[in-house]
């Protein structure tokens, strides 16, 4: 017959495996946690480097619209969207520098296939096309709407939210402007 001693373990053991098993809980918990932190981080990068290139290259083709656009009201609306789209692009950049993500501030790529589409129309068929992108581009908040659910950064976080609603405001004149030009 087996001692006591030998079949239960001693309270000392049975403490240290209490510990040990505490320990484990607590490193998979905070390794969860890092891991969290580390998605939320990578949102905002990825979140940055999908919005930079993308209004750097409304910047270029608003630029078009401006010069090209023969609708005194609807010069005037693209004039203030390049203003607020030329500072979206300075203060997105900014976070990127601050957050050091590597972003194309140029956004060319983008632009072009816009540009030349714009390019082959005049007058009233120009300012449709140009009214129908933009309507398009402030419709879709959806890259927004996720750095808002799953952004680390704060300041980040609320650049989003504050573009989404300057993006209702231009989809809403946008629509209005479209609306008297396909009278």
């Amino acid at each position: 017959m087996a001692s006591r001693s030998q079949t239960t373990p001693t309270r000392g053991a049975r403490i240290i495996t209490v510990a040990l098993s505490a320990l484990a809980l607590a490193l998979a918990s905070a390794t969860s946690v890092r891991a969290k932190e580390k998605e939320k981080a990578d949102a905002d990068a990825e979140f940055l480097t999908r919005v930079v290139p993308s209004i750097a290259a409304s910047v270029k083709i608003i630029e078009y619209e401006v010069k090209n656009t023969s609708d005194a009201k609807l010069k005037e609306f693209a004039e203030r969207v390049l203003k607020q789209h030329k500072e979206s692009v300075k203060t997105a950049s900014g976070h990127a520098r601050r957050l050091n993500v590597a972003v194309d501030a140029d956004g060319g790529k983008e632009a072009r296939e816009m540009l030349d589409k714009l390019s082959k129309l005049k007058g009233s068929e120009l300012d449709v096309a140009f009214l129908e992108w933009l309507s398009h581009i402030h419709h879709d908040t959806t890259v927004f709407d996720d750095e808002v659910a799953n952004g680390s950064d704060a300041e980040l976080k609320t650049y989003a939210k504050n573009s989404i609603t300057a993006g209702n405001e231009h989809l809403k004149e946008a629509r209005e402007l479209l609306a008297g030009l396909k009278k």
